[in-house]
């Protein structure tokens, strides 16, 4: 079994994955795991809930591993099919709520002193960001979240959520116009910068 780290390259973890290794399971579990978990929680905070939908994923993924097809984007099969398993069990729950409006943990991923350095200089800009996000519809949420956090593509959002690309344009178009309406352009460039 091969070694591989944090710079090995999705596709070749999934490639040795398919086959069984289970080094490269471990290590795309490694790599998506906490990722996935803050998506899931977008939906709901019942972290059970979103955690026990993540490891069923997990399993089926290990289970049902040299039926796998080949895919140009891990990180895009992984959030499809994660989502698609986190709205059945959803569905299936009586709790069920909406994407949650709690944007104050929806910030990229920084080291340690940028992070320290993060919270020292900007809380209240995070708090007025928190604030715009948790105000746009849940539609729009969801796609500022994919599209600047997650990083994926119009297209790859646009089969995660089942509608057209153009769609996914339009829907873009109106979360930052109804962010722009509500701040200071300055404070909108900021933003963007940030995103």
């Amino acid at each position: 079994m091969a070694q591989f780290s944090s710079h090995t390259d999705d596709s070749i973890l999934w490639q040795h994955f398919r086959v069984g290794d289970e080094e490269a399971y471990t290590e795309l579990t490694r790599r998506y795991y906490r990722k996935l978990i803050h998506y899931g929680r977008k939906f709901t905070p019942n972290v059970q809930l979103v955690e026990d939908s993540l490891q069923d994923v997990l399993v089926h993924l290990w289970l049902h591993r040299r039926t796998l097809n080949d895919t140009p984007s891990v990180k895009f099969y992984l959030l499809k099919s994660f989502r698609n398993q986190l709205f059945k069990t959803l569905k299936t729950n009586p709790d069920r709520i909406e994407l949650d409006s709690r944007f104050d943990e929806l910030q990229p991923e920084f080291s340690s002193e940028e992070v320290y350095i993060q919270q020292e200089t900007d809380q209240s800009f995070r708090a007025k960001v928190g604030e715009l996000l948790a105000q746009l519809p849940e539609r729009q949420r969801e796609v500022i979240y994919l599209r600047f956090f997650q990083g994926l593509r119009p297209e790859e959002i646009a089969e995660l959520l089942t509608i057209k690309p153009q769609s996914v344009s339009n829907i873009l178009q109106r979360a930052l116009a109804n962010l722009r309406e509500n701040w200071p352009i300055s404070l909108f460039i900021v933003l963007l910068l940030l995103l």
